[in-house]
């Protein structure tokens, strides 16, 4: 049974490691600029504007003897006299006092509204409003006992240090008085609302590890977007052997079947590879064969990782950071190079995704990284379209609907099976004029065909055709461009750097479709992604069908920080898995959204039961 000294050692572990981080100790040092101290009240400010919201959510959802210790709470919040005013009005004038002009000002009130959005369906894949009220109670709970730890310091900090007017720092000075009793009232509640709704203890550690992963309050107040990103010049550790690796073949069911023109789906075919080093470090990597697409398959993708890439992992010693990322780009031409294509292999590029994940997991978790850290982001979220299988028409419209009716206003739609233009038509009338459609193929047709069929799917106005021909009728994709006006993209096309580099030359698309797996990792999608932005080509950051938290993760990174995205598709995470091999909970929110993860390593942290269940197959190999 959860007690309350569990709770409170919990947020006493964060709140420490939070007053112990360098992103606080480099602000209350004196040692930030005029820019790092607006990052840093903005950050304050999206956080805690609409805090009456969340704390009327918790409220709502509490027992009457709880509720009763949260309403004072969420009068405060909202101020209850002219004398005491709303906790909002108190960061308005911190706003001000930090130099936000009104207009500034009115931008940030817009973006704490979106934020609320996010904050909230996020976690919207948690299985019951119960368990999604608890983790939104435990966040907030967790706020008040650390403001009670830190706001005091952070408001002498801003005052002596950045000349903040004493004025707008009110909401600091009030937070370390109030926020030790609330903090003190919030284990109650938090143990009241898991009695009453009878949590179990399994249910309440898995929230409370997806809740708190990393860090929350430097998740909230110090995001990768606000961060300076120090760790490039970081001294590397000494280099190290890797020990190991599992190689491990799943099985996860899907919720629902998921067909295109290629391939019909009910399960999760992932290859996940495991390294350690001596020291038990563990990095993740991932990876899902596609035969149509690379030549690999399963199999030979697991004989290629284990005869080939395992030896050379074992005989080199490799540096935490981004080194690794490094030696991996230099090895990548080499790894991934097929020696036989009679074989019909055109590249190794899952094989080498799948161990180059991995250790760049490892050798970022070593230095206490995170991906974002290296892939800067340039925005905040990643909003991901819906994606609508081969299905019947009905069926596809129904879909379709669902995808609206959660906010999404960007939809792809499976072509090239028959009633093409029964099930566009359909999926337009279900979701109306507001909402993008595209389309994929999946190199059903011949350009011929292709021509023939856009033309009479022109009416439902869409944004992309992705891959209308065969995977090597580069001319075909031309002449498709050409000939129809609607917008390529390039997938199936798009495997190597030499395809790459041909589509441009025959300006044969307007896209490039860069899958991790596919396209040989995050190496060889950043190589890809740096000749369409000097081509001028937009990108769409997509997703092998069946991608675990792993794959979503590293994703979403990579298209939080490309300038030139145009569409990203994936972490549909348990919204399609049957069950997921991370704790996180990667799937996007409402209307698409999903917020950075920043977390270190690749973001996620696997569930090594999960993984062992799920496995049908495991290799173990040593150095």
């Amino acid at each position: 049974m959860i007690t309350a000294q569990q709770i409170r050692d919990v947020y006493e572990k964060a709140s420490s490691e939070f007053a112990a981080s360098a992103s606080y100790r480099h602000l209350l040092g004196g040692q930030a600029d005029a820019d790092e101290v607006r990052d840093f009240i903005r950050n304050v400010f999206l956080t805690h504007y609409l805090s009456s919201h969340i704390v009327a959510l918790c409220f709502a959802s509490l027992p009457s003897d709880a509720a009763s210790l949260l309403k004072e709470n969420l009068l405060e919040e909202m101020g209850r006299s002219e004398a005491e005013k709303p906790h909002s009005a108190l960061l308005l004038e911190l706003a001000r006092g930090a130099g936000f002009s009104e207009q500034e000002i009115q931008g940030l009130i817009a973006d704490a509204r979106q934020q609320v959005a996010i904050f909230c369906a996020v976690r919207v894949p948690l299985p019951t409003l119960r368990e999604l009220c608890l983790a939104v109670l435990l966040e907030t709970v967790s706020f008040e006992f650390m403001l009670s730890r830190c706001s005091g310091p952070i408001a002498a900090a801003l005052l002596s240090h950045y000349a903040l007017p004493k004025r707008a720092l009110q909401w600091f000075e009030l937070h370390s008085e109030v926020d030790i009793r609330h903090a003190e009232e919030g284990l109650q509640v938090v143990l009241d609302y898991l009695n009453f709704h009878q949590i179990t203890d399994s249910s309440f550690e898995h929230i409370l590890h997806a809740t708190f992963r990393g860090n929350v309050f430097s998740r909230r107040y110090f995001p990768p977007t606000s961060r300076v990103v120090a760790r490039r010049s970081a001294t590397a550790t000494a280099p190290r052997h890797i020990e190991s690796i599992a190689i491990y073949q799943l099985r996860i069911p899907f919720r629902q079947t998921f067909s295109h023109a290629q391939q019909s789906r009910e399960e999760s075919d992932a290859v996940i590879v495991r390294v350690n080093d001596p020291e038990g470090i563990v990095g993740y990597g991932e990876a899902l064969p596609r035969s149509y697409v690379t030549g690999e398959t399963t199999a030979s993708m697991v004989a290629h990782v284990s005869e080939q890439l395992a030896p050379r992992i074992f005989s080199q010693a490799f540096t935490s950071g981004w080194q690794t990322f490094e030696y991996m780009q230099s090895s990548l031409s080499d790894w991934t190079r097929s020696q036989d294509q009679t074989a019909g292999v055109i590249a190794w590029n899952a094989a080498f995704c799948s161990v180059e994940l991995a250790l760049l997991d490892w050798a970022l978790r070593r230095q206490d990284a995170a991906l974002s850290d290296f892939l800067q982001p340039i925005r905040r979220e990643v909003v991901y379209s819906g994606v609508v299988s081969a299905e019947t028409p009905r069926e596809a419209a129904a879909i379709a609907k669902r995808f609206k009716d959660f906010g999404m206003r960007q939809i792809k739609v499976k072509v090239g099976t028959g009633e093409d233009v029964t099930r566009l038509q359909a999926v337009r009338k279900a979701v109306g004029e507001d909402v993008e459609l595209r389309a994929d193929a999946n190199g059903a047709w011949s350009a011929a065909e292709a021509v023939e069929q856009l033309k009479l799917l022109r009416p439902f106005n869409l944004k992309a055709i992705e891959q209308p021909v065969g995977a090597n009728d580069f001319e075909g994709l031309r002449r498709v461009r050409n000939e129809t006006g609607i917008p390529v993209m390039a997938d199936e096309s798009l495997v190597t750097i030499e395809q790459a580099r041909r589509l441009i030359e025959l300006r044969a698309c307007d896209f490039f479709n860069i899958r991790i797996s596919k396209c040989g990792g995050v190496t060889g999608s950043l190589a890809m992604a740096k000749l369409a932005r000097e081509a001028g080509i937009k990108i769409q950051v997509g997703a092998q069908v069946g991608e675990t938290g792993i794959l979503s993760a590293t994703g979403r990174t990579l298209a939080a920080h490309l300038s030139d995205l145009a569409f990203a598709e994936g972490s549909f995470g348990t919204w399609l898995l049957s069950e997921d091999i991370v704790f996180d909970n990667v799937a996007f929110g409402y209307g698409g959204a999903a917020p950075l993860l920043s977390t270190r390593g690749l973001s996620v942290a696997v569930n090594e039961e999960s993984l062992e269940r799920l496995a049908t197959k495991k290799i173990e190999l040593h150095r």
